[in-house]
């Protein structure tokens, strides 16, 4: 196999194993501030850490995007060993990540003589949703030299990925501004549990269920309803709540809906805002 020619830059956003079997991509980490001080994502403070501090009640707690600084050093770096660079970046629903890597691709290409191609492609998704559109970018950059190709590849997972999820608790989506009190207040006294998509940057409610095992078969109904073909990947991911993100590989495998499928923690830089709890499959 010829040496990779494309370079993939991510966020830290996207939730992807740790054992990616191809071209893995250069993360450039969102900051998570605990009580006003600020830790790079997964790099100055562990997953478990993160969610240990948010179950203690104890804290508050914000994210905010990389620089352009940041994003300007990985794209030196991964410009000095390949040809061309896609960026991909969490939806801006979520995060103003993307200006900041606009902000350093033009920075780049005004300042270098001979730039390399970069381009910059918006997920429309996150956690697990982005992480397979990275996963699907990356095996495309191991086979092919075009950076167009990638995009490509990239662009055609991105119309496809559906995310679904649902939160232990609106706490935390109250707690930071994303739903109303009533709302929180609602769903806390009756014990329920939203179900969420969010399907190319848009973000579609499913209704509320008693319990975590009627949340996880819905998510299955869901899945089982709106997938075609023999092929479907997908990537379960979840915040401090291993036990239910096995339950929801056990539901697919029943259904023998899923033939390629992980599981991974959902990145901090989103789960801060949904909260402990929270489990998706990404499809």
């Amino acid at each position: 196999m010829n040496t990779p020619k494309v370079g993939i830059i991510i966020d830290s956003a996207a939730s992807i194993p740790s054992d990616v079997p191809f071209l893995r991509p250069s993360v450039v980490p969102l900051s998570i501030i605990i009580d006003e001080t600020a830790y790079l994502d997964q790099i100055d403070i562990s997953t478990s850490d993160i969610y240990k501090k948010l179950k203690s009640g104890s804290h508050s707690f914000s994210t905010s995007a990389p620089s352009p600084a940041q994003f300007y050093k990985a794209i030196v770096s991964v410009s000095s060993k390949f040809e061309s660079i896609l960026v991909i970046t969490v939806s801006p629903k979520f995060s103003g990540t993307i200006n900041s890597a606009k902000v350093a691709i033009d920075t780049y290409l005004e300042e270098q003589t001979n730039p390399i191609d970069i381009r910059l492609f918006d997920s429309g998704s996150a956690a697990g949703g982005e992480g397979l559109i990275v996963m699907e970018a990356c095996k495309a950059a191991m086979h092919s030299d075009s950076i167009d190709e990638v995009e490509r590849y990239a662009k055609a997972a991105s119309e496809q990925v559906r995310l679904l999820a649902y939160v232990d608790t609106l706490y935390y989506l109250w707690k930071g501004g994303r739903v109303p009190g009533i709302a929180y207040l609602g769903a806390n006294m009756l014990g329920l549990k939203p179900l969420f998509e969010m399907r190319q940057g848009k973000i579609i409610r499913h209704g509320v269920h008693r319990s975590e095992l009627d949340a996880i078969d819905s998510m299955t109904v869901l899945i089982s309803d709106n997938v075609t073909g023999n092929d479907i990947k997908a990537c379960v991911m979840h915040a401090d709540a291993l036990e239910q993100a096995n339950q929801i590989v056990e539901s697919l495998n029943a259904s023998t809906l899923v033939v390629d499928q992980y599981i991974t923690e959902l990145t901090p830089a989103m789960g801060v805002h949904t909260g402990p709890g929270t489990v998706g499959v990404a499809f």
